[in-house]
């Protein structure tokens, strides 16, 4: 673990890479990258993963008060019939949801942040371990990451569309 630390306005700040474990500290990790954003949140999450940001309510309610707060939100994910409801909702959450075909991977960047919910296994609902960053370089690689991914995938009104 590289730790590192700077004066940020008279506050020590550490900058580091870390595994976080345990399902609440999984959450409240997650929570805590909504509520310390200022600019944006970019999330690209597995199919498995819309019906978690609406119906756990920590993650719901981050959703809703950085949007508040004028947080821009975008959201990838795989849409498909099973997790449609899901999706339909998050359009009113995030400004921005797009699909993309066969989305795997799990992760969220802030301007400072960068979390990765580790899911073992396709059956596991809550992630029990998580990456977490605020080291410059891991945040912009993960940005660049989504960019690309956002790029190729297609709007999410228009595989609602298909689906229905």
């Amino acid at each position: 673990m590289f730790l590192k630390s700077t004066k940020v306005n008279s506050a020590v700040e550490r900058i580091n890479t870390r595994v976080i474990y345990g399902t609440d500290s999984v959450i409240s990790a997650e929570a805590d990258l909504f509520f310390k954003a200022k600019k944006r949140v970019d999330s690209c999450m597995a199919l498995s993963r819309p019906p978690l940001a609406i119906s756990l309510p920590q993650i719901k309610k981050a959703f809703l008060d950085a949007k508040g707060r004028g947080v821009k939100l975008r959201y990838i994910t795989e849409i498909t019939a099973d997790n449609l409801s899901y999706c339909k909702e998050l359009l009113d959450i995030v400004d921005e949801l797009k699909h993309l075909d066969g989305v795997k991977n799990n992760f969220m960047i802030s301007e400072g942040e960068y979390l990765a919910p580790l899911i073992v296994g396709e059956k596991q609902l809550i992630a029990s371990e998580l990456v977490y960053s605020n080291v410059a370089q891991v945040v912009e690689q993960g940005q660049y990451i989504f960019d690309t991914l956002w790029s190729k995938a297609t709007s999410a009104a228009e595989k609602i569309e298909e689906i229905e």
